[in-house]
């Protein structure tokens, strides 16, 4: 489980080499690479609604979400690709 940190954080996750973190909040989802620090990548609130968890496999482009927060536009036990066009 996480908790609700400052912010409206509700995560922070490193990828499995420690070079990028996901940050899971109110306002969406960002990604951040580490060296240099600078964001690689967001989705919006209009995207994605509120995050209670996002996770980056390695370095690559996909990203597991989990709806949480005040206002999820995903339910918990949903997975979802926001670049997958069906």
């Amino acid at each position: 489980m996480t908790r609700q940190l400052l912010g409206g954080v509700s995560s922070l996750r490193f990828n499995q080499d420690q070079r990028c973190f996901s940050c899971a909040m109110e306002t969406g989802a960002r990604i951040y690479s580490v060296e240099p620090l600078m964001e690689k990548g967001h989705l919006g609130h209009e995207q994605v609604d509120s995050m209670g968890l996002v996770e980056m496999l390695h370095r690559s482009n996909l990203l597991a979400l989990m709806g949480g927060g005040s206002s999820p536009k995903f339910l918990e036990i949903s997975c979802s690709n926001p670049t997958c066009k069906v």
